[in-house]
């Protein structure tokens, strides 16, 4: 483990039983016709946890997500699967319900009501309509699916004689302190928020009993995590009302004599992770498919996820209107999208992937010649092209209307070697910490963006190498392992302090 001040961090967690918990496991299992396949899970928090938790001996608890899943975890004592099943590192016991209760927990709550506020996704003259579906959804999944977890903690908490560290994760568990506080009174009960937090007015969409219950749930916790300091503001805003007493200066709320403290932990990624894979052999072998559709184009790139929140269409609609106010480029750029559907049991993403691909059809098709098409896209799971792409895009365009950090430009960035520029939504976590060495837009400004289309083809080289080179810096000064020892450490602080 590349881990800093790593024996000081091993040191604190040599006495303690760790216990993380999430939605997403850092597993799942595929089956197939006569055999069950295991795949890692994905994201920034799997890099940073599971090095962890395989020093020592941790568990991950999440949700059987997949039939895979279910039937791995049924051939296991309380559903706890070894990882791997001979001589395990760790265990990842798995929450197992039926599928209309997970359903109501995370296509009708966690996706889309609470993401849909958390983003400021709602069309409120609208949407949502919180009707006799969303309150069943609440009562008979969100918080059934939180009790459910909190009971695997408990369990997990009792297996040995060390101290319980628990780690919670996301705002698909906000519930589940309340429920664990009521067995583990003295316990210390971490939990980090990877998306934004709302204003506080935004947030009253949601009904008055089930935020009463998010809050005090959030509120069961000794420290509670943020990417950034405007979210830690947002949220001790949202507190009033709820708290005896909120402190913002030393950013504590008080709540039935129980302390949380409120941090903001920046995540980023895994610097040298990420550099060694962009030469392994099979980014390079996908490198060799970039090579090709980038050719002498001048060669625009973005990938995400088929989520609303990523604002795609936007961006699409903006590169419609540089093409239109620039025919002298027409034949000399192209624009690459890599990514995938996502949720679509949800009618608002089954929509949105289709709408996505109309208007690149429609792009196309207006300004397609023979020998050139505007825009490429491959719309599937694969991180190995997404890294190829990485390395070799001229100007990457993230713009999201809101994002908890997005790691996509720390990522692009350490592994780039085009001089690659960046434009960057103002609304992304990761936009107060990058904006000195980018091109800063307003994501529902399609003239601006289109403009920054151009500003980005029209650059200087020497321009262009120093900002790419300045994000290197950036990105490699504050890695992912930073965000984990950070919180580390004000936990000793505040233990200390108690």
């Amino acid at each position: 483990m590349n881990i800093p001040n790593q024996n000081k961090i091993l040191n604190f967690l040599k006495d303690k039983n760790l216990i993380a918990a999430s939605n997403r496991g850092p597993v799942e299992f595929h089956k197939y016709d006569d055999h069950i396949e295991m795949k890692r899970g994905a994201g920034g928090l799997v890099s940073t946890l599971l090095p962890l938790m395989e020093s020592l001996n941790g568990v991950w608890i999440a949700s059987a997500m997949t039939p895979g899943d279910k039937e791995m975890a049924g051939k296991f004592p309380d559903n706890r699967v070894p990882i791997p099943q001979e001589n395990p590192k760790f265990w990842v016991p798995f929450v197992v319900v039926d599928n209309e209760r997970y359903e109501w927990y995370y296509s009708v709550i966690s996706n889309p009501l609470l993401w849909f506020v958390q983003h400021y996704m709602w069309n409120s003259p609208y949407t949502p309509n919180i009707d006799d579906k969303i309150h069943q959804a609440w009562d008979d999944g969100y918080v059934y699916l939180n009790q459910k977890f909190a009971e695997k903690v408990i369990s997990e908490s009792k297996r040995n004689d060390k101290e319980p560290l628990i780690m919670l994760q996301d705002y698909h568990l906000y519930l589940c302190p309340t429920f664990i506080r009521k067995e583990l009174e003295d316990t210390f009960l971490s939990q980090f928020i990877h998306i934004p937090w709302p204003q506080s007015e935004y947030f009253s969409i949601i009904p008055e009993n089930m935020k009463k219950a998010i809050m005090e749930g959030l509120l069961a916790n000794d420290l509670l995590g943020f990417h950034i300091p405007r979210y830690v503001t947002n949220f001790l805003q949202t507190c009033e009302g709820y708290a005896d007493e909120v402190d913002y200066e030393e950013r504590i709320v008080w709540m039935d004599g129980r302390a949380t403290h409120v941090r903001s932990y920046p995540i980023s990624v895994d610097y040298d992770g990420i550099k060694k894979m962009a030469y392994s052999p099979e980014v390079l072998e996908k490198e060799k498919l970039i090579t090709e559709i980038k050719g002498d184009y001048f060669l625009f790139y973005r990938t995400d996820r088929a989520d609303l929140s990523k604002n795609i269409i936007r961006g699409f609609q903006a590169y419609d209107l540089f093409l239109h106010q620039h025919p002298e480029y027409h034949g000399k750029v192209k624009f690459l999208t890599t990514g995938k559907p996502t949720r679509q049991q949800i009618r608002e993403y089954h929509n949105y992937y289709y709408d996505i691909i109309e208007i690149i059809e429609d792009i196309n098709q207006k300004y397609a010649q023979d020998d050139w098409k505007p825009i490429e896209w491959i719309f599937k799971a694969d991180y190995n092209l997404v890294v190829a792409a990485f390395k070799n895009y001229d100007c990457l365009i993230v713009n999201p209307i809101a994002d908890g950090m997005n790691i996509v430009p720390k990522e692009a960035s350490a592994v780039n070697e085009n001089d690659g520029l960046l434009i960057l939504s103002e609304k992304a976590g990761c936009f107060e910490e990058l904006k000195e060495e980018v091109i800063g837009v307003n994501p529902f400004d399609i003239s601006q963006t289109a403009q920054a289309y151009h500003q980005a083809i029209k650059m200087k080289e020497t321009e262009r190498k120093e900002r790419l080179n300045n994000l290197k810096d950036i990105v490699s000064q504050r890695t992912i392992y930073h965000w984990i020892s950070e919180q580390f450490e004000d936990i000793e602080k505040i233990k200390d302090n108690k």
